[in-house]
């Protein structure tokens, strides 16, 4: 175990804001921290006569938190370095709960066999998951409350009085800005509170994200919604809260300098061709200088065209003789109280709101890195390595040292899990036994199911629906039940039962919407049925079979059974020439559907079809995709062109397949302009593999180049691969799927 021993003078045992490990430590000469890796704080009191132990635990941000702060009569070497000061600055894996079961049926023991790999979760704080989680719940505001109506972003003023009195001689605000992120996390409280007192109207919900520009300053993007008695339908409520004007300087001479200090935009375009939002562009990004109106007009699915009268006022700002057209949309009672850059805007008739939501919550900051040796000598070379790196500032890093909240919204929003049955997610450590995780108290309680549970023990829920229940009932995380809140409820909608949702009028239907269709919730629904009855009159069996799987899959049809028997004679009419028996023509299509499914990710257990006999089965549980390359035909000519390639080719061919024969992996490169054969290559290293009995796994990156090769496919379709990678993205199949045992048996074959 490493660790490091610290001396402290006395003067410096406040601990200040660090929540329950607040402690005052009295008089002493010396204290001794020994800091291990776990971070466990031993205190040891060293006096004159005798010694004295005892243990205080913190965290490593609590213990930075502690560090970080300034104290009166005290010299803290790390607050006054300067730019120095910036620079000092277990596997889980997931699975069905019915996955879990059916691994211990099969004899699994082993909690890393099964399941997949959770590589970035939801729970860490500006990671691609929480971004996308907090962008869903903040449409569930939306649903719930209708469009926001106004959007506000602050920006951190680095010259607040209450920043410079705090630094010390010769320091700026780039210098600590331990104190500017503070300052500014006190602002935005105060900002909050505001809301509170409705000083823009009655907010009934708003959300808000803090971010941080590469130059270092926090700001904040606020969503407001209103309550319907305050919501902004017409210019002339805009005009009571926004201006974009510049006031009468004399009347208010404040207001007025806080304008032309912080509301001001650029200048830009003519005026500053070297400005951010006109480099490489023939205007401005931000549409500034923006045209004079007399009145307020209503924007079309934009932000409103705000009054801009040509008065004749101006103004010298950034060397720029300034007026109407250059300023930013303010509110003036925010601008003079806050003094900083506090622009707001109506969004209420934007009908595209989630590409608002989407802005707010488009993630961090990021830079590109360039990675090059330094040498003076060597020619620099056009084409150079490139690293996607996230920018994490200073006040950025202070921010999430104190601990405070990067987004927030009011009310808060509860994730409801909806899941079949039996289906819902169970998260697990590797190392654990499959057993031990299936016994775990709560394993098979979810939500939802506790959902039930609580219509049969509360009259009142019962006439709750499940997405709006977290209004009249809490989740406990620990006991994974709803208990009734202490206050009355609010209201009710909709109804739903606590029975079985399958069982109608005493019988138990096939699946959900069929129990939903018997009730007249919704409507049945009959374009499958007529879609396969077209497809019988020209269409031959092969085909009708490849329609119904692909309806299986795309096309989520309500009564599968029914679609089966319906059209199972005219799938049917190329085996029953050949077979008389109707359970073994029956048998010969449902093995054609399965495999088929099976190509597309599917297993035709999770559709209500006729079980396959399984004593007929000759592949001894060997996965689809497994059959599929082992039965790739070779072509004769493929087996015989090793024995045309020229000597370059001749060369790549022996050693792949050395590496091959020797039992051991590789990962060769193969390059060559187009036309020099390379797909020749290719063809018969495949037809000579395959050949000696072994699997080889053709991919490639688009569908044209795989289907040049026999049984190619491309590499996301083989692998899994998702569209979009990002830092958290993974191939998406389980150890346990097919999958998973077509790399393990290339590998077996490999030694």
């Amino acid at each position: 175990m490493i660790r490091c021993r610290i001396l402290y003078s006395f003067q410096e045992l406040n601990w200040v804001g660090i929540g329950k490990s607040q402690r005052r430590i009295h008089k002493r000469k010396m204290l001794v921290l020994k800091i291990s890796i776990m971070m466990r704080i031993q205190v040891i009191f060293r006096t004159q006569f005798s010694y004295s132990v005892s243990g205080l635990w913190v965290t490593m941000r609590e213990y930075y938190c502690y560090k970080f702060h300034t104290r009166p009569n005290i010299f803290n070497p790390i607050l006054h370095g300067g730019r120095l000061f910036q620079q000092f600055a277990n596997k889980i894996r997931a699975d069905l709960y019915q996955g879990l079961l059916d691994n211990i049926q099969a004899g699994e023991q082993n909690g890393d066999a099964v399941g997949k790999r959770r590589v970035l979760t939801s729970s860490f704080i500006g990671g691609p998951r929480d971004k996308l989680r907090r962008y869903l719940d903040a449409m569930a505001l939306v649903r719930k409350y209708g469009k926001p109506d106004v959007f506000l972003t602050m920006t951190c003023n680095p010259n607040w009085e209450e920043i410079t009195r705090e630094l010390q001689f010769r320091q700026t605000p780039q210098d600590c800005p331990d104190i500017v992120v503070r300052v500014f996390r006190a602002k935005l409280e105060e900002m909050k509170q505001l809301f509170e007192k409705a000083i823009l109207g009655k907010v009934q919900a708003y959300t808000y994200v803090i971010e941080f520009q590469k130059r270092g300053l926090a700001h904040a993007h606020f969503l407001l919604i209103m309550t319907g008695k305050y919501k902004y339908t017409c210019p002339e409520q805009y005009d009571r809260i926004i201006s974009a004007e510049l006031p009468d300087k004399h009347k208010y001479p404040e207001l007025y300098k806080m304008v032309v200090k912080h509301m001001m935009h650029g200048p830009c375009g003519a005026l500053n061709k070297f400005c951010p939002c006109t480099k490489n562009r023939p205007g401005s990004e931000n549409n500034y200088p923006r045209p004079f109106n007399e009145t307020t007009i209503q924007g079309k699915d934009s932000y409103p065209l705000y009054r801009r009268r040509n008065d004749g006022r101006t103004e010298m700002a950034r060397n720029c003789q300034l007026n109407n057209r250059w300023v930013v949309p303010y509110n003036p009672y925010l601008l003079r109280m806050f003094n900083c850059h506090i622009n707001v805007e109506i969004c209420s008739s934007i009908k595209a709101v989630k590409y608002l939501f989407k802005y707010i919550y488009k993630g961090h900051d990021r830079v590109s890195v360039s990675v090059t040796d330094k040498v003076d000598e060597v020619e620099i070379d056009e084409i150079k390595q490139y690293k996607d790196a996230r920018w994490v500032t200073p006040p950025k890093a202070l921010w999430r040292i104190y601990g405070f909240e990067l987004s927030k919204m009011h009310p808060p929003v509860l994730q409801l899990q909806l899941h079949l049955p039996n289906m819902h997610m169970v998260s697990y450590h590797g190392m654990e036994k499959i057993k031990n995780v299936i016994n775990r108290d709560g394993t098979e309680r979810s939500m939802l199911t506790a959902y039930f549970e609580a219509n049969n023990l509360y009259e009142k829920a019962r006439g709750i629906l499940y997405r709006d229940f977290p209004e009249y009932y809490t989740w406990q995380r620990r006991g994974k039940s709803w208990q009734e809140r202490k206050r009355a409820a609010v209201f009710q909608v909709g109804r739903i039962v606590s029975e079985d949702l399958r069982t109608v009028d005493g019988q138990v239907m096939p699946t959900f919407r069929e129990a939903a269709e018997k009730r007249g919730l919704i409507e049945a629904d009959n374009t499958l049925d007529d879609c396969m009855t077209e497809a019988e009159l020209f269409r031959m069996p092969s085909s009708l079979r490849r329609l119904f799987t692909t309806i299986l899959v795309f096309c989520e049809p309500s009564d599968v059974r029914n679609l089966w028997n319906n059209h199972l004679e005219a799938m049917s009419e190329d085996y029953s020439r050949n077979c008389k028996c109707k359970h073994t023509v029956e048998q010969m299509v449902l093995k054609n559907i399965r495999d088929m499914l099976h190509s597309m990710g599917k297993d035709i257990e999770s559709f209500p079809l006729p079980d396959i006999d399984k004593q007929h089965e000759t592949t001894d549980d060997i996965p689809m995709v497994i059959i599929e390359e082992t039965s790739i035909e070779v072509d004769p000519e493929d087996v015989s062109s090793h024995k045309n390639l020229n000597n370059e080719q001749r060369k790549a061919y022996d050693e792949i397949l050395a590496t091959v024969d020797r039992q051991r992996g590789g990962i060769l490169f193969v390059d060559g302009p187009g036309g020099t054969g390379k797909t020749f290559l290719y063809m018969a290293l495949l037809a000579t593999v395959r050949g000696q009995g072994k699997i080889a796994v053709a991919t490639a990156t688009s569908g044209v180049a795989a289907s040049i090769m026999p049984g190619g496919r491309t590499a996301h379709s083989r692998f899994k691969i998702p569209l979009k990678i990002d830092n958290g993205a993974i191939c998406s199949f389980t150890k346990q799927s097919g999958t998973a045992k077509l790399l393990q048996s290339i590998t077996n074959n490999l030694g």
